[in-house]
């Protein structure tokens, strides 16, 4: 039977006054630098990060817990990056939908996703037989077009103890978009990689942070770590995943209160590692286009892990453009934070993602490439909503991509 979705006890619920980070939510000097950052401002002329401070600290917190805009925040907190007095606007985001979901209004969708997290160890509910049966149907169907495999063939390593590296996919590698599970077993065989997977934890989000449900959240978190401890690797390999990645390299040991015992990494670290090491097959202009690159916000403004991804695609690409502004001022996609499995915002985050169209428009690239999955649905669905002259594809799979070629040349 299924926990049931554990509410919010230790933050503000409705009628109750703000007391988690009063003094500093009070010392906002309305300054409005957090609106002119903000992509969702225009959408949303009665509600802004400035407003919802106030609204805040004036006792008017059920008014937000019912407003859109929670829900339509990406927590790409881009709004207070250099904020003077340190607000920080994704935790104050996730505080206020704490409360709506204890009155019952949080999107359907993340909560479902939820109670299967904490039941079965994923969002989508598949249990471990089901997605052993399916990674080894994918690499079966896999080792049929690889040209270069390892004598032994082609093989799934699962629960093996000892591994150097546990590498913890996203569920649209093996549901939605298989062909991304196939790409990073490619790379895992084409490098050489001392891997497993988990058949007990398959699942790097954590949508319970999505949901401002903090005792879950820890919950799914510490389930993740128990399956490395047990299963004794050197490093837990984050895929390509926003908000996954940053709650195991930023939050985990905090919310845990201990020390992980074992290292994190995402797999974009791990690829620029190998290419550092010459241990990549690659060579410049592998790729014969303008390539661009979108920063996640969690990976890029949260983590700061800027330069190896950029690395990589300047040893494939024939060009790379960036995007402007980028880095930590980099515009969000539009589909993080929830937005892009709350059904009820589909069709207005694509309306809310404008400026993200133009902004890769105007590089002129034909090829837009990120280190997020969740980034990549929302590219790709930007791409197809306003017929942009780009292919979207994550780093590992233009890496990939490059090394294929170099194989058959």
């Amino acid at each position: 039977m299924a926990d049931p979705i554990h509410k919010p006890e230790n933050g503000p619920i409705a009628g109750e006054t703000l007391t988690i980070d009063e003094k500093t939510y009070r010392t906002c000097l309305t300054c409005g630098e957090c609106i002119s950052r903000c992509f969702l401002s225009e959408a949303y002329p009665d509600m802004n990060p400035r407003k919802l401070v106030h609204r805040l600290v004036t006792g008017r917190a059920a008014e937000l817990a019912a407003s859109e805009f929670i829900w339509a925040c990406t927590l790409c907190a881009r709004c207070t990056t250099e904020c003077p007095k340190g607000i920080e606007m994704d935790a104050l985001i996730r505080r206020v939908r704490g409360i709506a979901l204890r009155e019952g209004k949080a999107p359907a969708r993340i909560v479902e996703g939820v109670e299967k997290g904490l039941e079965v160890g994923n969002n989508v509910g598949m249990s471990g037989e089901e997605f052993v049966d399916t990674a080894e149907w994918l690499a079966e169907e896999l080792a049929d077009e690889m040209e270069d495999l390892p004598e032994e063939g082609l093989s799934i390593p699962m629960d093996r103890e000892g591994a150097e590296y546990l590498y913890i996919p996203n569920p649209r590698e093996y549901t939605s978009n298989p062909n991304m599970f196939q790409t990073y077993v490619k790379f895992f065989t084409y490098a050489g990689t001392d891997w497993t997977l988990s058949s007990r934890m398959f699942d790097i989000t954590n949508w319970a942070y999505y949901l401002g449900d903090h005792e879950a959240a820890v919950k799914l978190l510490r389930n993740l770590v128990e399956e490395a401890r047990r299963l004794k690797v050197r490093t837990l390999l984050s895929t390509e995943c926003g908000h996954g990645f940053k709650i195991l390299r930023k939050d985990a040991e905090r919310w845990l209160g201990e020390p992980l015992g074992f290292e994190v990494m995402s797999v974009v670290e791990l690829a620029h590692q190998y290419l550092q090491q010459g241990k990549l097959n690659v060579k410049p202009g592998s790729i014969e286009a303008r390539v661009t690159y979108h920063d996640p916000c969690n990976v890029g403004r949260k983590l700061g892990v800027f330069e190896p991804p950029r690395e990589l695609i300047r040893a494939v690409a024939g060009e790379f453009v960036e995007l402007w502004p980028n880095r930590k001022f980099s515009i969000c996609c539009g589909g993080g934070g929830s937005v892009g499995q709350n059904t009820d915002m589909a069709k207005k985050r694509l309306e809310h993602a404008r400026a993200k169209r133009d902004q890769i428009l105007r590089t002129g690239a034909t090829i837009i490439t990120t280190s997020c999955q969740n980034c990549l649905s929302q590219l790709h669905d930007l791409q197809a909503r306003y017929e942009m002259p780009v292919e979207v594809k994550s780093v590992i799979e233009l890496l990939v991509e490059a090394m294929d070629n170099n194989l058959s040349s």
